[in-house]
């Protein structure tokens, strides 16, 4: 499978981008095609710019309520991951990149993707052993919840 998803990555998917991108000269002109793919890759990036600021600004509010940001950590992964599909040049990636940028249509990817690993990842202690739910939680801010005295046994 993983010499298949390789073949798939490393081959499969730059002969795609190279037919498409010919297809689009032949249709536009190679000038046009050209200078659609730089803008297409300056527009990308400061899309993902904006929008990984963004997502910063939602990561630090929920530090300061005193939450995990887990959506808001896959967020800025997929933004991320959408930045770096703008830069490569052709048309399939730069709308894989756009998907993964856009706001609603980032949701509908994060929701396959946490549904995708549902099931497969367990919490753990780093030890194998499985980590029980905490018993209450604080909806204080970080440093104002109660302290509680706790021994590390080895």
């Amino acid at each position: 499978m993983g010499c298949l998803l390789l073949l798939l990555l490393f081959v499969a998917f730059p002969v795609a981008e190279f037919t498409v991108t010919m297809k689009v000269a032949a249709h536009i002109g190679l000038w046009d095609t050209v200078i659609l793919l730089v803008f297409s890759a300056f527009w990308g990036t400061y899309l993902a710019k904006h929008q990984g600021m963004v997502v910063m600004s939602r990561i630090q509010a929920c530090l300061a309520q005193g939450r995990v940001p887990t959506q808001e950590m896959l967020d800025g992964f997929l933004v991320f991951l959408g930045g770096v599909l703008f830069v490569f040049p052709g048309f399939i990636s730069d709308i894989m990149g756009l998907v993964l940028v856009f706001p609603p249509t980032r949701w509908v990817v994060r929701y396959f993707v946490v549904a995708g690993f549902r099931g497969h990842v367990t919490p753990s202690s780093g030890e194998g052993a499985p980590v029980r739910p905490a018993s209450r939680r604080t909806t204080e801010g970080i440093g104002r919840g109660p302290v509680e005295d706790a021994e590390v046994v080895e």
